[in-house]
């Protein structure tokens, strides 16, 4: 698979982010070779934010893709650090994703690595909680 630093951070350009300033962008591959993008979009009421990962796997499920067409996906953060999902995107991952499916995750240096939501959030919350 080719790549994806230089989409991810052009990608990232179109993020709403007037407050924080700090942009990340998702980019989901399909099984079927679709890319959904998606980036942060900010809110005054801090509570309202969508963050990339979200925006991008509900394009994907309303253009009618399910978790098992999702291939791998891809994160750019504007951190100098490793970048990471916060926990309330690794949540909404952990139901909409197969947990196997690769993360592929980079900071503003184009640094990466690969984990899965499986690595991220070992002891998520699932429906089998609610039985």
């Amino acid at each position: 698979m080719a790549n994806y630093f230089e989409k991810l951070k052009s990608l990232s350009t179109k993020a709403y982010a007037p407050y924080s300033n700090f942009h990340v962008s998702t980019i989901c591959v399909l099984k079927d070779g679709t890319e959904v993008n998606g980036v942060n979009i900010e809110n005054a009421a801090y509570s309202v934010v969508l963050c990339a990962e979200r925006t991008c796997l509900a394009q994907v499920y309303t253009l009618g893709y399910r978790k098992a067409d999702i291939k791998k996906l891809f994160l750019y953060t504007d951190s100098n650090q490793k970048g990471s999902p916060c926990g309330m995107c690794r949540q909404f991952l952990l139901e909409l994703i197969d947990h196997d499916v690769p993360l592929e995750i980079y900071n503003k240096k184009g640094e990466s690595y690969v984990v899965t939501i499986g690595d991220l959030l070992p002891y998520g919350f699932t429906k089998e909680d609610l039985k």
